[in-house]
Order: C-alpha cells, then structure tokens, then sequence
C-alpha cells in the first residue's frame, strides 16, 4: 500500500485535479517488528521537476496507531514541502490507487492502521499512493489575489511545481499559443531565478535547455510540433525578455493571475443529485464561496450553503453501492442532502467540505459526525469510528521520519559505525560549521586504544530536515573507501548526534597554504591536486556529486598528503541524470554556468569546481574571484572571462584549468583523464624540481654568515641571476633564488662587496648589449643562410657560420672560423649544435601545435641548454681565468634568453584564442633566434679561450 500527501484544493472525482497544488507522495506500507510495536514504513513522493512522481519522496515510519495527521505535521516540520509552513491545516492527505486511479481523501483522524484495513481489501492488488498535497484554492485565495500587490507571497500558499504540474496535464493543450508562450516563460523564469536576464540568447544555454532539462516541462508538446524550431526559440527568448526582471513571487502570481482567465483554479465540480423531494442532477461546485450548483454550463451558479452556516456533516451508504451526504446547516431544522455515485466520492466530498469549514471558521474539531465504534460502518468505505482530537498514547504519538537514502538503524545499517557517547572524550573547539560545532576528541575503541578523533555536532534546536541532511554526511561517508577521502570512525546516536571521523592535525587545506607558503614547493601544490583528483574519480566511478569543492574542505593528513572531506551537500545521481539542488546555501563563487543559471550537479559540474580548486591550491589558499560579489559572478562567466593564472601555476597546468572552465559541460574533461594528465604534469615538475638541487649543488657553495666572525670574509663568488616573477618550469637548473645570493658578515662589508659587484656585472652586462646589438644585425642579415646552412650538414663536419664583425674590445688573439678547430670529443661544440638543432625544431613545428604542445618542444630547447651549460662548467676550471669573465656572463645571457622564450611561451599559450595569437608566435620564434645567437657566442668565448690556453688542435688545410 503507497499513499500521498495533498491539500484542499483536490481532484475531481475523475482522475484529472484541480491547479492546487498538489504535492504527491507515495506512501508504501511495509511492516515491522520493533519493540515488539507495529510499525509502518510509507514512501511519501512530492511534486518535482519531472512528472515522475517516484523520483522525490520521503520515507516515514511510525507505528500503526499514528493519525494521518501527525503524518502530516512530520512532512511539513521536516522541511521537504517548504521552508516555515504557515498554512499547516491546508494540508491533507489522499489516497490513490496506482492501477485504477481511484482515489480517496484521508481524514485527519485517521489512523495509519485504520487506512490500510480500510483500504487494502478494496483491491486484490494493493498498489496505493497517498498524495500529499497543498492547496491554492482554499479560502484565502481570492483574497490573497486582491492583496498580493500589497504583501509577500506566503512560501506554502502555491507550490509552483504543482500547479505547473496540473496545467500541463489539464489545460496546457486547450489554451492558445500566445498564452502557453506567456505562462511557459513565467515557469521557466521562476524556476531559473538566478538565470542573467539575457540567459537564453547565448546558444549554448538553450541548447542546454532544450537537450537537458527539456523544453517538455514548460511548453505543451503539440505547440513545438507546430512550430518551426528556430521560430519557436525566437518567441520564447523574446518572451522571455518581457519576464526576465520579475521576482519569484512576482511569477508565481502572474501565472495565476493568467490561468484564472481560462480556468476554475479555486474550484472543485461534482456531478452529483440533489434530494428536495425529487431528485435533481445538478453539478456541484465545491470553492472558497461556499457550495453552489450549477444545472448548466450557460447558467450562473445559484449558492446552496456558506460553509459559515454549515452545522455537522454526515455520510452514509444507500442503496447500488450509492452514499448520500447531508449537511446540518444552521437556522433550519432541514438538512441539505446530496446523492452521490459512490460513498468514497461522498468521504471526499465531505472531508473537502470540513476542511474549508474548520479554516474560515478556525475551528479545531471537525464538523463530521461518525457513527460509534459498536456501531455497523455500513460497508468497506464508510468512516472510521473514531472522535477527531483523540490522540494516541504517549509512547504511540512520536512519528520518526528518516531519508529515502537509507537510514542509521535501518537495512544500510552497519552495527559497527555505532559509538557510545561515552568512550568520546570531547576537547577544544576546532571550529563551527552549519549544523554544530567540530571538536577535537579522543575515541577509545573497543580494545582500549586512544584514537584522535575529530567529532562533529549537530545543534540541539536542529530542525529534523538539517538532522537528516547532517545524518545524510555519514550515511555516505560510510560506504567510501578511498585513500584521500576523510574516513568516517561512527556516529553517537544519542541527542545530539555526532559524527566521528579521523583527526588530521595540519587542518584545512586552506589555512595549511597560507600559513606554508613560502616554503611549499610547486611540485607539492600539484601533488595535492593530484589526490584529489584520485579522490574524485572514485566519486565519479560511483556516480556521486561532491558539489562543494574546495579547500577549505580537504584536510592536511601530513605534508604528503591530503584527503578530501565535508561531504554534507554531496548526492547519489543516476546514470545520465543530474541532481538539482533545492537550498540556497551554494558556493557560487565555485560553481560552474550551468549550476548557478540552472541548479545543475553534475560530475562535469564537479570537474570546474575541482579546476576552481586547483586555482585556490596555487594561489596559496586565495578565495576565487574575491573581488565580485556572488550576484556578478554569472555575468564574467557568460563573457567568457575566467580565473587569471597564478604566478606559480606552470602554463600546462593552466591550460589543463581552461579546459576544465570550458562552457559546454561535454566538453571538459573526466576526472579519470585528469588524474593521468596531472600524474604526467607532476612527475615533469618533480623531475625538473630535482635537477635544479642538482645543478644547485655544483655551484659555488654560499657563505653562511658565522656567529662570531670577526674578520671579513673574502671576495665571494659572483651573485647569481635572479630570475624574473613567472618561474621557469622547464628547466629549473637555470633559474636562481633570491635566498642564492650571499650574505657578507657585516653591513658595511655588504655594502662595499655589492658596489664593486655591481660595478663588475654593469660592465659585463654593457659589453654584453653592444655584442647582442652586433648579433642582432648579423641574424637578420644571415638567418637564411644559416637555416639552410644547418639543414644541409646535420652529418658533416661544421663548417661555421659565417664571417661577423669584429667585436669591440675583443681580445688580440682572433681564432680562425670555428671549423679550423680539431672538434673531437668537444661537447660544448656538440651540445650547441643539438641547441641549434631544438631551435630548428621549434620554429618548424610551432604552427602546427596546439598550445598545450608549446610546452614540449620549448622543454627540449631547455633540456638542451641545460647540457650546453654542463658541458661549459666541466672545462671552465681549467680554461684561463681572464677568460671566464665573459664564459660566465655569456651564461647567464642564455638563462635570461630562456626565461623570455618561457614567457613568451606562455603568452602564446593564453592567448590561443584571440587575435593576438599569431603575434605571440612570432615573439617566441625572435626569442628563440636570440637564444640560438646567444649559444653561438658562448662557443666563440670558449674557442677563444681554449686557443689562449692552448687546449685545442687547430685543423690545419
């Protein structure tokens, strides 16, 4: 047996209903044993966005002696209806047989026992739903119309999906084009109120509409036959722009405002008879002015009673299955007495007929007079014995509701994850969430052991719809099994609840990266995207959502490792399904387009918040987008605009991030291609992470400045370069840190030693300028020679560029073109040849790369320099040392020239997309002639000082 919660405002007795708002919930009826107490479980299905009434239910279990009643208070309280219900007693509860589409209302008074001894029998199959619903036609409404202008629109009055529900079903193909345009557009900005007004005009956001969500829910499916569909996406984006500004409640009226032209929303119709001495069939009309027949369509309806005069009501069977329902009215001893087809048509009749007497009267009691409990019912259908306001005892009266999700104690239960209170010693605060404070304890496990513990409260004034959504964490938390995923210890099910999981001591991530900062290398930062990514992939691998991503939800286990947590917004989702969130407490700074615009979870939607992520991992904790307020993040996104890149962040890893940002969701990645895409980053990183300690390691040691160090020290090696803001990725060997300078043991001593360094590098670097002038000129003169030059003799011997000017200041000793010098076992000739070589490469296959390709050949020009400079400092001890000046700066010259090819790399990489992409290719490719140029003058220098030193054959023709 099923059952449904539903209002006032209810069905005809056909199978069509009325536009009040019903809530639908079935209700399926299981028995079970506890306490040795009859209990029911009832599946209660709402109204959602799909008319499947069996996607969004409740699960209620109470015993058997629990009234309909407190079935509905349990509904209402628990929050699943609405936020602060004020209209509590315009809810009731309906029963309808999913075969048949039979149906009847629940009186109040009823028992949860007394509906299925009742019921069940009436069919061999005993397939019932019981609707709950909520009514906009009660009383109120007429005047609440009038009003509206004046105040807010009570949350509980009209439950949009149910009223959309109804009109979809019952006059949607009977209205014209123009008024389905107008009420589609009026839903379908009420139910995207977050959406920018121009929403619908980007391409992208209706297709997302029409192929996702379906434009089925809002238009009747005979006018988007009728229509062209670019004709039909014209008049719904223009429509839309009329109703773009309108508030929610400002929709909800509109569209009652406008459904009312055509139909009775705040009525019920039987066909029934009336007895007056002889019968006359008339139809009955059942709304908030009391009762009224009509004999006609033509004819104005002629009042019978106001339910202000109405007395008592009374139903009985008659004769052929028939009932007759009479109604006590005041000031006349004659009842008014109806005949109706069935007695269930009549229990509906009259329970619709209480339910507006008992809310314009405010009355407590009901009018319905039943028959005493010795007395016969007269049939299956009649009422129940049984005095409305009676309660059932003390131990009976709790109902005891849990989510559709499974609960604790019920069949996912596992009788290891209960923790009594008292092995939890709790400790300090750690700090305050949404449903209670987190503590730090200590669990002291069956077998004596102390655990650290971190236990999370739920506040004892907690509705129980944030008990069951705090539950809820737990109830997930306990079927993952993932190395980065916080792992859950128990749950103390006494008031309050806890929750008990793992204690990590660094804390959250974000505060771990503030307060790190200065000291977390780039390769860490990536490693912890890295497991998280691992972590998401088990999620999406089980089809669950996290749908809050970020890092003040991952936890520092130790600097190695990380595990992601707080899973308290996360969800189960169907394959090719999403889930659409239902509060208003979202990260939107976090979330992706279709979030925000549609309430739309996704794992796509998961893999931008994770990319979101990564950008608040390499920003050192940073909130994204910290300038804008919520409200403005939805427009920079629909221009395109995305998160700039942090300074730390390689461009690979960026370009990775942009993919992720991508608008349509099937086009960013799975996090499954994530996880091997930073596996791959990171392990480059790694790699290039430890030969710059390696290359680090043969440099010059620094001077630590002694403690008690009278004399000064003396004359240190030559500072090394600082590199510019951006970091070089590709070949960290070359790069310098500003902690690499040395450190002389008094101020004064600092002061005069960086004055005659500064002096010493102003010269080298203003005789190295006027040679790269020189070079400058030379390139553009024989570039083309050279090229082709290099091209024909990859094999032969080298027969040298060719002839340059003279420099300025060289030494008197000239060397003969390079090829006149015995070339074998010379690796610095070699490695400038493979450098050369790399150049080529990059300038031959750069227009053919996508931009995440950039990254690979300008590695190999890297890597190749790195070995060029290897090979120099190998023979620079035991070259002269008047010949190192230049040998030293002509290195440094190439590092510099590396940091701009990297920089120019990655404004080729941001800028792929726009119009300034062409231009940046061009000044990665100058980059690079410069680099090669440059790698060209270091063998000069080094010949030169082979010859001064005689360290080299001459090849003699």
């Amino acid at each position: 047996m099923s059952a449904i919660p539903e209002a006032l405002g209810r069905p005809r007795s056909s199978s069509s209903r009325s536009l009040a708002g019903t809530l639908e919930a079935t209700l399926g009826m299981g028995t079970l044993e506890m306490d040795k107490e009859e209990m029911r479980i009832l599946k209660v299905c709402f109204y959602s966005n799909s008319f499947n009434m069996g996607k969004n239910f409740k699960l209620v279990k109470c015993p058997v002696t629990t009234e309909i009643r407190e079935v509905i208070r349990s509904i209402l309280v628990s929050g699943r209806i609405g936020p602060d219900i004020k209209l509590a007693e315009c809810y009731g509860l309906r029963l309808k047989h999913v075969k048949s589409d039979e149906i009847h209302w629940l009186h109040p008074d009823l028992t949860v026992g007394e509906v299925q001894e009742k019921y069940e029998c009436l069919h061999l199959e005993a397939e019932w739903s019981i609707p709950c619903t909520h009514p906009c036609d009660h009383p109120l409404l007429s005047s609440l119309l009038a009003s509206m202008c004046m105040s807010p629109l009570p949350p509980d009055l009209a439950s949009p999906r149910q009223l959309r529900s109804e009109y979809m079903q019952n006059f949607a193909s009977k209205v014209s084009e123009g008024m389905a345009l107008q009420l589609g557009c009026l839903e379908l900005r009420r139910f995207y109120k977050d959406m920018p007004q121009n929403a619908l005009d980007k391409k992208s956001n209706f297709e997302f509409l029409e192929k996702e969500v379906g434009l089925d829910l809002f238009f009747p499916s005979q006018m988007q036959e009728n229509l062209k569909p670019k004709q039909f996406r014209k008049m719904i984006q223009q429509t839309f722009q009329q109703y773009a500004l309108l508030r929610e409640e400002e929709c909800i009226l509109k569209f009652l405002h406008t459904l009312s032209t055509f139909a009775n929303i705040d009525q019920e119709s039987y066909r029934c008879e009336l007895i007056q001495g002889w019968n006359i069939t008339v139809d009955l009309v059942i709304g908030p002015k009391g009762i009224r027949q009509m004999t006609s369509k033509e004819a104005k309806p002629t009042c019978l009673a106001e339910f202000k005069h109405i007395k008592s009501i009374k139903c009985s069977s008659v004769e052929e299955g028939r009932a007759v329902l009479q109604l006590g009215l005041s000031g006349t001893p004659q009842s008014l007495a109806i005949k109706t087809a069935s007695l269930a048509e009549a229990e509906n009749m009259a329970d619709l007929i209480d339910g507006y007497c008992r809310l314009q009267g405010d009355l407590e009691t009901s009018l319905i007079v039943f028959p005493r409990r010795g007395e016969s019912p007269g049939g299956p259908h009649a009422l129940i014995t049984r005095g409305f306001g009676a309660t059932p005892p003390a131990e009976t009266h709790q109902t005891h509701c849990t989510c559709g999700r499974g609960v604790w104690g019920g069949p996912g239960w596992h009788p290891h994850y209960g923790i009594s209170r008292e092995d939890v010693a709790l400790g300090r605060i750690l700090g305050e969430g949404f449903f209670g404070e987190v503590y730090e304890g200590i669990y002291t496990t069956p077998k004596g052991e102390q655990v650290n513990v971190a236990v999370k409260t739920c506040k004892k004034d907690c509705s129980p719809e944030n008990k069951d959504k705090f539950l809820s964490e737990a109830v997930l938390m306990k079927k993952l099994d993932h190395p980065h995923i916080v792992k859950l210890i128990g749950i103390a099910e006494e008031e309050p609840t806890w929750i008990i999981m793992e204690l990590y001591p660094y804390g959250e991530l974000g505060q771990y990266l503030e307060q790190n900062k200065h000291c977390l290398a780039v390769p860490t930062l990536i490693l912890y995207a890295l497991q998280i990514s691992k972590a998401l992939a088990y999620l999406e691998a089980i089809n669950c959502v996290h749908r809050d991503i970020a890092v003040r939800n991952i936890l520092v286990a130790s600097p190695e490792c990380v595990k992601l947590g707080d899973f308290g917004l996360s969800r189960y989702i169907e394959e090719e399904e999403y889930y659409k969130a239902s509060v208003t407490r979202l990260p939107i700074k976090w979330m992706s387009p279709e979030s925000i615009n549609f309430r739309r979870f996704t794992t796509a939607s998961d893999v931008w918040m994770f990319a979101v992520c990564m950008w608040e991992i390499l920003s050192h904790g940073k909130q994204p987008f910290f300038w804008l307020e919520n409200k403005d993040v939805i427009g920079v996104l629909e221009r395109g605009d995305r998160l700039p890149k942090p300074d730390l962040c390689p461009p690979i890893l960026y370009t990775l991030m942009t993919r992720c940002w991508d608008y349509d969701p099937s086009e960013r990645p799975k996090f499954k291609d994530l996880v091997c895409s930073l596996s791959d980053i990171y392990l480059m990183e790694k790699d290039l992470a430890k030969e710059q300690e390696r290359n680090n390691r043969h440099r010059p040691p620094k001077i630590m400045e002694p403690p008690a160090f009278q004399e000064p020290p003396p004359k240190p090696s030559r500072p090394r370069y600082k590199p510019p803001p951006q970091s070089n990725l590709l070949a960290p060997k070359l790069q310098f840190q500003e902690e690499d300078f040395l450190r002389p043991s008094s101020r004064e001593e600092a002061q005069k030693l960086w004055e005659m360094e500064r002096l010493k590098m102003k010269q080298v670097l203003d005789k190295q300028q006027k040679q790269m002038m020189e070079d400058y000129q030379w390139l553009r003169q024989e570039e083309k020679s050279l090229v082709s030059g290099l091209k024909l003799t990859w094999g032969l011997p080298f027969t040298g560029p060719p002839q340059k000017p003279p420099r300025l200041g060289a030494q008197s000793i000239h060397p003969a073109p390079t090829a006149n010098l015995d070339r074998t076992d010379d690796t610095v000739y070699s490695n400038v040849m493979d450098l050369v070589r790399a150049v080529l490469q990059l300038k031959n296959e750069i227009s053919l790369l996508p931009p995440e390709g950039y990254i690979l050949v300008v590695k190999n020009v890297g890597l190749s320099l790195r070995k060029l400079i290897g090979s120099v400092d190998e023979i620079l001890p035991v070259l002269p040392a008047a010949s190192r000046t230049e040998i030293e700066g002509t290195q440094k010259l190439l590092n510099k020239d590396l940091a701009d090819l990297i920089n120019k790399m990655r404004l080729a990489q941001q800028n792929a997309v726009t119009s300034l992409s062409e231009e940046c290719k061009r000044q990665m490719l100058t980059a690079s002639h410069t680099l090669a140029v440059d790698a060209k003058n270091l063998l000069d220098a080094v010949d030169q000082a082979k010859v001064q030193g005689n360290l080299v054959k001459l090849c003699l023709e």
